[in-house]
Parts: structure tokens; C-alpha cells; sequence
């Protein structure tokens, strides 16, 4: 044990003051190196650069005379050159080799093993078969993975012209050498997909056809692309670091400061319509979304617009109103002339029926009836037309009453029993055996009632049913179906039913009379009470159509259960 300490004190008092070991100058210039690279795969982003420089420095530090790295392409599973130092053999320069070759070579035993492979001697190494390494002089060589999360992503290799022995510590070096290396070009590739979609998305925001602007939280404008120059006329460079107000009209000077705060409460804005003004002083419509930028402490420094002008679409629309205007005027006008003649007509036909003008005979009084029922399906087919002019044009009052539906359903069904009977069509009505009341127009829900329920009687074949219900089971609203056993709505007719003149055929592909003007007409009463009109329907299994009216109105008092009639009178039990 003495002897050994003196023998190590011996071997120290011979390193002259100042000086460090020679394993001490290797470690740190090894320590230096992997510094080196570190810094490199940290802060370099260009994969050419970082590759050659690890490269260059593992040379360096272990003393080899040349070397390569080699990466995969992962779209043709090959290890791809992309970096060499000191090699003169084709094959080492070529562009790429295949990991799925039958043959193994040094790329495919790193790929699967994930570990450093070491040749002391590559002329007496079965491995090297195509000679190209001891071509290049090389009797010592070292291959290590270039790993990146956990996963290996090329080779680093380094030859020796001399016979060299590879100690744990210089294989464990260049392991870590490529370890780092694998980090840079994990980071470079990152970044190079990164800045590949910052371009794509800002040549999106560049070219797209809406206005684009952003600004920081005052405002303060940051972003403008070409959409934005065109519509509101300032370049780039004009509005750069301007306040967004310049765009607002002088009336709205608290109207930014209004949509900031609504964007922080709420969230993103859309859809919406505002006034703004172009560079030249005009002044023109503009559809706006609104949302916030955040931070990522979800700390709101900013605003994001994306502005559409609407100028155009504003335009047409106020057209699209005075033509729907000026058609409307036209049927009513147009349906009032025809409805005088027709009455004269009618009332004609009717004196003659009564025998006024003489007797008749039986073949006159078969025409007379068919010009009589006739006359009366034009009045029919005019009334709804003067209907849906007064609806479109907003002529429509309501008075509202408090309405007995169970009482109405029953005198409707009296009404159109004939008609059912003709077809042997059982015609039923369905409650609970309470009257229960709604606050509703009665001529408009009577009106509804009829077509609905004409409607059902229509399509449903002889021998079949036809029900119609009333339920009230919410409080707020009274709801009354009509059930038939007709043949049903197909599927992709049924969103169309209540489109104004549309018709839907029958089975047998006879054509429906009338006007397609009904179902039309009764969901816009209906909606005009505040209810709503809706189909479920089965094709073989008939259909049912319901609607929706309220059941009372609350007086100003806010007295649950009071009601207002007609006639100003109230019923606190709603009868």
C-alpha cells in the first residue's frame, strides 16, 4: 500500500507546475468538442452547416483521418451522403443506399442494433466484403448511430489510416457526438417545417380574397395583406403602426373599443355588419369577424379582422326586396281584378242554377255545376294568392283571442266530414276531454286548421283515417296534430314541403291540384303567433303534421293564469 502511494507520487512530482496530465488535456479538449457540438445543435438551424461541422470536430478530436454521415429519407428508406470528409471512393460519395437490400452492409447493422460497430482491422473484417474502405486506406474504423428520440436516424462514420484502438470513453464520445447531432437535426428539421408553414399560412393570409388586418391591444395596426389595400385603398407601409380607427366613420368613435370588450367577454365575434371608410373618405358596408390573439399564458395582445365588403351583396339585396315588392304589389293588384269578374261570374251561374233566368235542362245544369265548381277552385287559388301578398308584405294583423282549440278542431272536422266521407275516410278528433285554450288570430288558425287537415283527407286513399289531436302538454303552448294514413313523404321531399308553390306528387304520379300554396301559407301563420310548424312523415306509414301556438298571454301585472281576451275582458281560469 505504501509502495503504491509512493510509486503515485512519483509519477505526480513529475508533472511540471502548471502543466495537465495528457488524460486531462484529452478530456478537455473532448469536453470542449461535444461543447462545441452542443452549441451547434442548439443554436444552428442549417442541416448542411451542423452536419459538416460535427463532422469536422469529431475528426478532430479523436485523431481519424476521414469520414462521413449518412441520413434516412424516410419517404425511400434510404441512408442518404450528406456530408464527407477526405473519401475518394465512388461509393462512399454515391447518393443514397437501401436499408432493404438483401446484402447487409454497415448502415442496415446500426439501423437494427442501435449501437456502435467497431472495426479494429476492416482488411480481416467479414463485414467490409466490397473493399471500399480498405480501398480508401482505412484499417480502422467506427460507425455510431445518430439517434433522435430514441429512434435511429443515420450513421456517423470515422476511419482510421492506422491500426487504432477504441477505448469505452472515445466510443462512448462519439456516441454522444451523435446524439447531439441527432438533436440538430431533429431542431433543424422542425424548424424547416416550421418556416415551411409559416410561409404557407402567410401566403394564405397574402392572397386570400377578404381583408385580413391585425393589431396589438391598442389597436395599433400590424398586419395588413393585399385584400385589405384593395378594399379600403391604404398600402402597407401607409397603415403600418396606425391605429385601426382611421377605418371607423366619425359617428362611431367608441365602436373598436365596443368590439374589444365584446371579444373579451364572449369570445370571437362573426357575421357581423358595420360602416367603414375607405382611404378616399367613402363610406361602405363591411362583413366583420372579430377574434382575440393570445399569448401563451392565454393573455389576449391583440385582435384579429377579417372584413368582406358587402357593398354589392347590400345592393342587390335592397333590389332583390323592391322586385319581391313590386311582385307582390302585382299579385295583389292582378288578384283583385280577377276575384270582381269571377264574383259576377259566379253569381250568374248561381241566379241560373236558381232558375231566375228560366228552367234548365239536365245536360245545362251538369255544365253549369261544373263551371260553378270551377269558379269557386279560381276564388280558392285567388284567396291564396291575396294571402300570401298581405303575409310577404307584412298587411297581415292579427287578433288574438282566447281561442277554444278543442271546440275549433271539432267545427273544422264538421266542415270537411263531407269531403272525408266521400272517400269513406273516417274523420276523428283525439283530447283529453278538457277544453283548453290558446292565444291565437281564430279566422288564421281556423284557416291553418283547414289546409292541414284538407291536405290529409286529400292524400290519404278510401277506407282510410285521419285524426287530428289537440295536447297541451307544456304550460307556455297548445299543440295540434294531424295524423292521416296516406302513403307518406319520400325522405328528400320533406324539407321542402313548405316552400311556396311546391307540390308533391302522388303515387301514381297524378298531378296534385291546387296552387301549392297552403302549407306555405299556414307555417307563416303559425310563426306569426310565435309557434312553429313541423312534419314527421314515413314512407307506407302516412304522416303527421303538427303545430305549435301559445296558450296564454300574461298580462302587464306578470299574474300567472290571467289572460286577455278580444274583447278587452279577462278569465282567470283561462276558459
Amino acid at each position: 500500500m505504501r509502495r503504491a502511494q509512493r510509486k503515485n507520487a512519483r509519477r505526480t512530482a513529475r508533472v511540471p507546475k502548471g502543466r495537465l496530465k495528457p488524460s486531462t488535456r484529452h478530456q478537455n479538449r473532448a469536453l470542449s468538442a461535444l461543447l462545441a457540438i452542443a452549441q451547434t445543435a442548439t443554436q444552428g438551424l442549417e442541416l448542411e452547416n451542423i452536419i459538416s461541422d460535427t463532422l469536422d470536430k469529431s475528426l478532430a478530436v479523436l485523431g481519424f483521418d476521414l469520414g462521413y454521415v449518412r441520413t434516412l429519407d424516410p419517404q425511400t428508406g434510404h441512408v442518404v451522403v450528406r456530408a464527407s470528409i477526405g473519401l475518394r471512393e465512388k461509393e462512399h460519395r454515391s447518393p443514397s443506399v437501401s436499408l432493404h437490400e438483401p446484402q447487409r452492409h454497415i448502415a442496415n447493422i446500426i439501423f437494427e442494433t442501435r449501437k456502435p460497430f467497431i472495426a479494429y482491422d476492416v482488411r480481416r473484417s467479414p463485414t467490409f466484403k466490397n473493399r471500399t474502405m480498405e480501398r480508401e486506406g482505412v484499417i480502422s474504423a467506427v460507425y455510431v448511430p445518430i439517434m433522435s428520440k430514441k429512434r435511429v436516424i443515420g450513421t456517423l462514420a470515422l476511419g482510421s489510416r492506422k491500426r487504432r484502438k477504441f477505448s469505452r470513453e472515445k466510443v462512448q464520445l462519439l456516441s454522444a457526438f451523435g446524439f447531439q447531432l441527432g438533436m440538430a437535426l431533429e431542431n433543424a428539421e422542425l424548424y424547416k417545417e416550421m418556416k415551411a408553414s409559416k410561409h404557407y399560412i402567410e401566403n394564405l393570409v397574402e392572397n386570400a380574397g377578404d381583408a385580413i388586418v391585425s393589431t396589438d391591444a391598442q389597436d395599433k395596426i400590424l398586419g395588413w395583406n393585399r385584400a385589405a389595400e384593395v378594399i379600403f385603398g391604404y398600402s402597407k407601409e401607409e397603415v403600418f403602426g396606425e391605429s385601426l380607427a382611421i377605418l371607423a366613420p366619425q359617428n362611431h368613435p367608441t365602436e373598436l373599443v365596443d368590439l374589444r370588450t365584446k371579444v373579451e367577454l364572449t369570445g370571437p365575434l362573426r357575421n357581423l355588419e358595420v360602416r367603414r371608410k375607405r382611404k378616399d373618405g367613402s363610406i361602405f358596408n363591411v362583413a366583420l369577424a372579430v377574434s382575440p390573439i393570445k399569448d401563451n399564458e392565454d393573455r389576449t395582445i391583440g385582435f384579429l379582422y377579417i372584413a368582406k365588403d358587402i357593398t354589392e351583396a347590400k345592393r342587390y339585396e335592397r333590389r332583390l326586396r323592391q322586385l319581391d315588392h313590386m311582385k307582390s304589389d302585382f299579385v295583389s293588384n292582378v288578384s283583385h281584378e280577377l276575384r270582381t269578374p269571377l264574383t259576377a261570374i259566379k253569381g250568374s251561374v248561381d241566379n241560373m242554377l236558381d232558375g231566375i233566368t228560366g228552367d234548365l235542362s239536365e245536360k245545362q245544369s251538369r255544365y253549369l255545376v261544373r263551371i260553378k265548381s270551377n269558379a269557386d277552385r279560381l276564388g280558392r287559388l285567388i284567396n291564396e294568392l291575396l294571402d300570401l301578398s298581405r303575409i310577404e308584405s307584412g298587411k297581415i294583423d292579427l287578433i288574438h283571442i282566447n281561442l277554444p282549440v278543442v271546440s275549433l278542431a271539432k267545427e273544422v272536422a264538421e266542415v270537411l266530414r263531407p269531403v272525408a266521407a266521400e272517400k269513406l275516410i273516417s274523420l276523428e278528433v283525439s283530447h283529453n276531454g278538457d277544453e283548453v285554450y290558446a292565444w291565437a288570430d281564430r279566422d288564421k288558425i281556423t284557416q291553418v286548421l283547414v289546409n292541414v287537415v284538407g291536405n290529409a283527407v286529400k292524400f290519404t286513399p278510401s277506407n282510410g283515417k285521419v285524426t287530428i289531436t289537440v295536447d297541451q302538454r307544456q304550460q307556455a303552448s297548445v299543440t295540434l296534430s294531424v295524423k292521416d294514413t296516406g302513403p307518406g313523404i319520400p325522405e328528400d321531399e320533406i324539407d321542402k314541403i313548405f316552400d311556396k308553390f311546391y307540390q308533391v306528387a302522388r303515387v301514381n304520379k297524378e298531378k296534385t291540384r291546387g296552387a301549392g300554396l297552403g302549407l306555405a301559407i299556414s307555417k307563416a301563420l303559425v310563426e306569426m303567433h310565435g309557434g312553429k310548424l313541423w312534419i314527421e312523415s314515413e314512407l307506407g306509414k302516412g304522416s303527421v303534421f303538427s303545430f305549435s301556438i301559445p296558450a296564454r298571454k300574461l298580462l302587464e301585472s306578470g299574474v300567472p293564469g290571467v289572460t286577455g281576451g278580444g274583447d278587452g275582458s279577462t278569465n282567470p281560469t283561462g276558459g
